[in-house]
Formats: structure tokens, C-alpha cells, sequence
């Protein structure tokens, strides 16, 4: 028998399998709870402030979000990553993206979560959905802490796609066959190696990209879990600072 019929499915997790930002949302919890180092934590606000006026990029913000995480051990980092799933993300996975997963599953194929957001949510997201392989920003831990040397490639734009191969060639997978759900015009690199390429909640210019090039648009919006807004992100502000709540959506998407 062919291991997973030759054909993976790939899903991006952050604002299309996921109705919100896992990197965002953890960030958010590391830094509301105070577990965040200090002087990270004075930097954030101008960061994300920056970032919404289209001052940083979203491969700063990757960057930055993973370095969120500095003086945790690797126990408290999953310890913490497995908190916030519960409390946070759980709920917010999009009931199309949760049964679309679980149809690629029952057909045997090779299923992928990858994210920029950190290594450690998204071993969390993945572990929920039953995925065989969870790819996020990654950190080196040295003498069993974090440090603020992010391993390569990242987990975004052709790193996202270099990765994902290196996955799927162990198991003689053929992105011919294979399948991409993904929001991101980031993604375009990985979008355009799979046959199946599937567009998920795409803002206007992306939309009209892929309907260009005569990719499959979707709309996933309503939640599993048809959970209410608790958290910091539907509108609540984290302690502390007076940091508005609506900087945090605008990094979220």
C-alpha cells in the first residue's frame, strides 16, 4: 500500500484553520500574565503599534513572537502553550477547517499544519487535530532554555515551502496530488508547488489574485467550539499598560 496515498494536505493555521492569530494570541498570554521577560515586555507595544501602521513587517512580527519566549525552560514554554491552547485557541478553530482535516485524515493522506506562528502553539494545534506533522517558527534551546536563535528556515514564504517538502519526501508524497488551505498571499510559493491549491478567507487583492489564477476560493468563519468572545482579543485590554485591544486585533487579522 502507498504510505499516505502519495498526497498530503497542508493547512495554514493563523486566520483561515484558525479565526484568529495562534503567534498573536500567545504572545497576547505571555505578555497579559506577566510570564514575558521585562524588557521584551516594554518592547512589545511600540512593535505591535508599529506593525499595524505598516512600520514592521510580518516577518518581524515572526521573529518577534518567537523571541517572546526568552528565560522560559522547555517545560514552562509547553507548559504555558498548552494553557493558552485550552483557554485561548481551542475554541476558535473554524468548524469547515476542523471537518475539511479530519475528511483528509479518513482518506489517509499525510496532514500538515504549518505556521510562522511559534513551534510551541502550534505542536498544540496540531496534537488537537490529530495532524502528522506540526511545522511553526522554531527557537534553539541551549542548556534547556530558550535562546533568541531562531532556527532556519522559518516557517514563512519559500522557508514555509522548504519546509513542507522536506516533510512530504520521506513519505514519496507528490505536491502534484496534494493539497494547500492558507489565507496568505505569503503562501504563494507553496501554492503554486501543490495541484490542489485551496484559498481560504482571502482580504480583496488575494482574492482577486487567485480567482486570476483559477485557484478554489473558500469562506470559513463559523468556530467548533461556538465559543463566546472571552478573551483579550474580542475587546478586553491586557493588564498593565493601557495597550488598546484593537492594536492586537489588527496584528491578528
Amino acid at each position: 500500500m502507498t504510505p499516505f496515498q502519495r498526497t498530503a494536505a497542508i493547512f495554514d493555521v493563523d486566520d483561515s484553520l484558525l479565526a484568529g492569530n495562534a503567534g498573536t494570541i500567545f504572545t497576547w498570554y505571555l505578555y497579559s500574565q506577566k510570564i514575558m521577560r521585562a524588557d521584551l515586555r516594554s518592547r512589545l507595544p511600540r512593535a505591535v503599534y508599529d506593525y499595524a501602521r505598516g512600520r514592521l513587517g510580518e516577518a518581524d512580527m515572526v521573529a518577534l513572537a518567537s523571541k517572546a519566549h526568552l528565560g522560559l525552560s522547555a517545560e514552562e514554554l509547553h507548559a504555558h502553550a498548552r494553557r493558552c491552547f485550552e483557554r485561548h485557541i481551542r475554541h476558535r478553530i473554524t468548524a469547515e477547517g476542523l471537518r475539511t482535516v479530519r475528511r483528509h485524515l479518513l482518506a489517509g493522506h499525510l496532514v500538515v499544519v504549518a505556521s510562522g506562528s511559534p513551534q510551541a502553539i502550534i505542536d498544540e494545534v496540531g496534537r488537537f487535530l490529530g495532524a502528522h506533522q506540526a511545522l511553526g517558527t522554531r527557537a534553539r534551546f541551549q542548556g534547556g532554555m530558550v535562546t533568541d536563535e531562531l532556527l532556519l528556515p522559518l516557517t514563512f514564504q519559500e522557508g514555509k515551502r522548504d519546509r513542507v517538502r522536506a516533510v512530504c519526501t520521506p513519505h514519496d508524497i507528490d505536491l502534484a496530488r496534494s493539497y494547500l488551505y492558507s489565507d496568505s498571499v505569503a503562501d504563494t510559493p507553496l501554492f503554486e508547488c501543490v495541484g490542489n491549491p485551496v484559498v481560504i478567507n482571502p482580504k480583496a487583492p488575494f482574492r482577486k489574485e487567485a480567482e486570476r489564477r483559477g485557484w478554489e476560493v473558500r469562506e470559513w468563519r463559523g468556530r467548533w467550539g461556538d465559543a463566546p468572545e472571552d478573551d483579550a482579543l474580542a475587546g478586553a485590554e491586557p493588564e498593565g499598560d493601557g495597550f488598546p485591544a484593537e492594536e492586537w486585533r489588527s496584528w491578528g487579522g
